[in-house]
């Protein structure tokens, strides 16, 4: 089941274009998102060996890695280059999600592109659901955290949560984060 869910993942790979328009940062945060977190999600070795293989700087920092790892001591984060804009890569402290982040990004791009991947996945045998969709406010205006939860048949006991986080305003630590997660149910 669940290469079914990653080959519907990667098959709307041409959609990110288009649906962002012309903002090549919520682009290039997507793109990274399906290329690292997507075929890794629930594979923290695997993020990191990604990362090693890219040659991408450990974030040291401890406030950054408050933003980007949070607490538990199983994460980690990276730099991630690009001419388009700031962004990290990282395994997040408790759950081992893996995590994209853009220090700047539009939030309704990101939102577009982050529904069109998930919503291209709901098929027969595959249940698509918002967990969460709630506007909260921050110091960097209201905070958009949209949640969807990507299973499988009753028979099967887990799957996926997919998060977009962004920022109504630029200037926090970031705008916009994308998160991939594995869960399971007693």
């Amino acid at each position: 089941m669940r290469r079914v869910w990653l080959i519907a993942l990667f098959a709307v790979v041409v959609l990110p274009r288009s649906a962002a328009g012309g903002d090549s940062s919520a682009n290039f945060l997507v793109k990274l998102f399906m290329d690292v977190c997507i075929p890794n999600v629930g594979a923290p070795q695997k993020v990191r060996a990604w990362a090693e293989e890219h040659r991408l700087q450990e974030i040291t920092n401890p406030i950054a890695l408050d933003v980007f790892v949070g607490p538990g001591g199983k994460g980690g984060a990276w730099a991630v280059p690009s001419s388009v804009g700031s962004f990290a890569l990282s395994i997040r402290g408790r759950t081992e999600a893996c995590a994209v982040w853009a220090r700047a990004a539009n939030p309704p791009a990101v939102e577009a592109l982050f529904r069109t991947i998930l919503e291209a996945v709901s098929r027969p045998g595959v249940d698509v659901s918002i967990e969460k969709d709630s506007h909260d406010q921050s110091p960097s205006g209201t905070i958009h955290t949209l949640i969807y939860r990507v299973s499988g048949t009753e028979k099967q006991r887990g799957g996926f949560l997919y998060t977009m986080q962004t920022a109504e305003h630029a200037g926090g630590p970031f705008q916009a984060s994308v998160q991939a997660a594995r869960f399971s149910t007693p």
